[in-house]
């Protein structure tokens, strides 16, 4: 059966009691830091968590998950009542794979998290073989393929991570996913839809807005001042490239 953890300090149930109700197992804590020392200690097969609390914020519990503990692959949803526009990017750039609003459809709801808890066993699963073999990556597909060297970055498949100078590049992994996908497709137009489809699973109509807000902030970090432009154009009503040579300005 698979785990859920739900972090919410207020005494809304609606979620526990939907996913409980769908046959998972919930764990419910009331605040960051009680998840935080669970987490520690406990695995489970996705987190679902509100973004205020009391002693800290979500925003805090999902970069301790990332960045602390170096979980990449568990899958982290924000539930919020929160609904602006800010809350949701910011969610989503400290490394949150989707955020929903409160009140949610019970059809999304459901649909969200099967989503993610079948992305995240794909990665589990890529872990454990590669695990298996004695070799690390993100999936089958990039365990064998050499690092590849572009302007001052390489990126390491098999260690997924990607460096600028030597030095390490903060990515997410939905941003780490989304270079790779683009540098398999070198100076060739990706559908926005097609990034959607491929790396989130989710319909179009809901999820553009996912895959802009990702690229924008991946664009940001392979910018240098060599090449202001980065490496990844956009390609007007298409979607986007990647350049290997960048892009002046």
């Amino acid at each position: 059966m698979e785990q859920i953890l739900i972090i919410d300090g207020t005494n809304d149930t609606a979620a526990q009691n939907l996913l409980e109700e769908s046959g998972f197992a919930v764990t419910v804590l009331r605040n960051v830091a009680q998840a935080a020392e669970w987490l520690q200690r406990n695995k489970c097969s996705l987190i679902i968590s509100e973004t205020n609390f009391q002693d800290h914020t979500g925003f805090f519990l999902v970069r301790f998950l990332r960045k602390k503990l170096g979980d990449l692959r568990t899958p982290f949803i924000f539930l919020s009542s929160k609904r602006s526009t800010k809350f949701k990017v910011h969610g989503l750039k400290n490394g949150a794979n989707d955020y929903i609003t409160k009140p949610f459809v019970h059809e999304e709801f459901l649909a969200r998290v099967t989503v993610q808890l079948r992305t995240g066993a794909l990665l589990q699963r890529s872990q454990k073989k590669i695990d298996d073999n004695g070799q690390k990556g993100l999936s089958p597909a990039l365990e064998l393929k050499e690092p590849y060297s572009f302007g001052p970055f390489t990126i390491n498949y098999q260690q997924v991570k990607l460096e600028k100078n030597g030095k390490a590049v903060n990515l997410t992994l939905q941003e780490f996913k989304i270079l790779c996908y683009l540098i398999e497709k070198s100076n060739q137009a990706v559908k926005k839809e097609e990034l959607l489809d491929n790396l989130w699973q989710y319909d179009a109509a809901v999820g553009l807005r996912t895959v802009y807000t990702h690229l924008s902030w991946l664009r940001d970090k392979l910018r240098t001042d060599e090449k202001p432009g980065g490496y990844i154009k956009t390609v007007r009503q298409i979607g986007y490239m990647f350049v290997p040579e960048g892009i002046d300005g």
